[in-house]
């Protein structure tokens, strides 16, 4: 069901939904900030004042020298820490690395807030901080995929080549591919 996002101007206070209502009480409590929140009820009709008391007393917290302030009470990271952060994860990606891993981040976040004496963030502000960084996003592999990263180099694998294929071929007498196939782990 669509809804105006804000009601007609000669709509009846009485008329409006609660909602409106509320928003209205508000919006006339900032602007006449030494009347009580009963008065602001009375005027559009709330019926229970006590809500009106609760949201003025909540957007009165919010208020901070005349403005509105929205969130920021939970910035854990400085700005230059944040970078670093970022840096990290981009340096353990690149130059041969597999990446950092969100245990390795949420370390680091750990260990620039120990640097500062200051308490450790936790896991749930980590996800959120994770989720909130477009510079970096996760990829989901399993455990083995990073280890056969690690298993063969392209020394190992020309060794390999030299040392057991090479002379398995010559053994058998194999000189063209199409006498070679592949087998899995079964042998089959």
């Amino acid at each position: 069901m669509a809804r105006l996002s804000n009601p007609p101007k000669n709509t009846l206070h009485s008329n409006l939904l609660e909602k409106d209502k509320l928003k209205l009480a508000l919006q006339w409590l900032c602007d006449n900030p030494t009347e009580p929140p009963t008065a602001a009820a009375h005027i559009y009709h709330i019926q229970k004042e006590n809500s009106v008391m609760k949201a003025w007393s909540r957007e009165r917290k919010k208020m901070q020298d005349g403005t509105l302030k929205y969130g920021g009470q939970n910035k854990i990271l400085h700005p230059d820490q944040h970078q670093a952060m970022i840096r990290y994860a981009t340096d353990q990606a690149t130059n041969g690395g597999k990446g950092a891993t969100k245990q390795m981040l949420y370390n680091c976040a750990m260990w620039l807030r120990v640097q500062e004496n200051k308490a450790v963030p936790s896991w749930r502000w980590f996800q959120l901080w994770l989720k909130n960084t477009p510079e970096l996003y996760t990829i989901k592999t399993k455990p083995i995929a990073s280890h056969r990263v690690d298993m063969h180099t392209q020394d190992h694998l020309r060794e390999w080549f030299e040392k057991e294929y090479k002379p398995a071929l010559e053994f058998t007498g194999i000189r063209s591919g199409k006498y070679i196939h592949n087998m899995d782990e079964k042998g089959a």
